[in-house]
């Protein structure tokens, strides 16, 4: 047993804190998501080497040994193909190059952290979801001007393409709110997020009408807790619930180099507890959104 001092408390973790933690074939289906992800796009640059060079699928087919409908797959991330395969279609596609460069950047580790990936499967699964922020307004709501600024502030040297992939895939967890039957939803932010302006007033200005619009549409319970409580239980940082209807609830806490996901019972149960302490500090949901328009017409003021 060892303390692991980040989170929503003074974490007592069991061992070591688990880097995924669904069932074998949750991980397998992952890892088949990530492998497709690769796949796909060495197929769309091999269809666009193809159609730029007026190639149909039979044209090229031969060149890898495989049939037309094989080429099909590969264009569709359907399968992988071999490197001594791209390098024959590389070939075949005049592509001095291209395809091949494509085919090794795709093999080798995502740019994206696992745990970025890790996130947005979990919240696919959940009947609830609770979130505590003291910096930011959390990822889930983030607009894409928002959180473009967040990951350049937090990864001042990541290049235009890693920030791109993370804010595609930080705004595409909005899925979560958009389908139907989406889950409960609770955030609790502390009341400096609203007036912490993230690449500027215009773009913090748009992050909050997104707050109130989600709140106004019950997507979301929205608290606010106010800088002048007497308690402060989220100075540990940031944290995550999750409850799912199949399988014991699991917590997440972020750290300065990204987020720990965790399934100990005892340290999760603890997130509860400090969940409950910060949402009794908070103003009620009402109050939260009347706070959070007038920071946001202060704004235009």
């Amino acid at each position: 047993m060892r303390d692991q001092g980040i989170g929503c408390c003074r974490l007592q973790v069991y061992g070591s804190v688990v880097p995924l933690v669904f069932p074998s074939g949750d991980r397998a289906d992952m890892e088949k998501k990530r492998g497709k992800a690769k796949w796909r796009k060495v197929g769309g640059e091999l269809r666009a080497l193809r159609t730029g060079a007026n190639l149909r699928q039979k044209d090229v087919a031969p060149h890898a040994g495989v049939v037309p409908a094989q080429v099909s797959a590969w264009e569709n991330g359907i399968r992988g193909m071999s490197a001594a395969q791209a390098l024959a279609l590389d070939r075949a596609l005049d592509a001095n190059g291209r395809l091949v460069r494509v085919y090794e950047n795709a093999e080798t580790p995502e740019n994206l952290p696992k745990w970025y990936e890790q996130v947005p499967e979990i919240e696919q699964r959940v009947s609830e979801l609770r979130e505590y922020q003291c910096q930011l307004v959390p990822g889930l709501i983030q607009t894409d001007a928002y959180a473009r600024a967040a990951i350049r502030d937090a990864l001042p040297w990541a290049s235009d393409a890693e920030v791109k992939q993370m804010v595609t895939s930080r705004t595409g967890r909005r899925s979560l709110l958009a389908k139907d039957g989406s889950p409960l939803v609770t955030i609790v932010v502390e009341e400096f997020v609203l007036s912490r302006a993230i690449g500027g007033e215009s773009i913090q200005a748009a992050q909050l009408d997104r707050v109130l619009e989600l709140a106004e549409r019950g997507k979301i319970r929205f608290q606010v807790v106010p800088t002048d409580v007497r308690n402060h239980y989220g100075t540990a940082g940031p944290f995550r619930i999750y409850t799912f209807p199949d399988r014991p609830a699991l917590a997440s806490a972020e750290y300065t180099a990204g987020e720990v996901l965790i399934d100990d019972l005892d340290t999760v149960q603890k997130c509860m507890t400090i969940f409950g302490f910060l949402q009794a500090e908070a103003l009620p949901m009402a109050a939260s959104v009347e706070l959070v328009r007038k920071v946001r017409k202060g704004i235009d003021d």
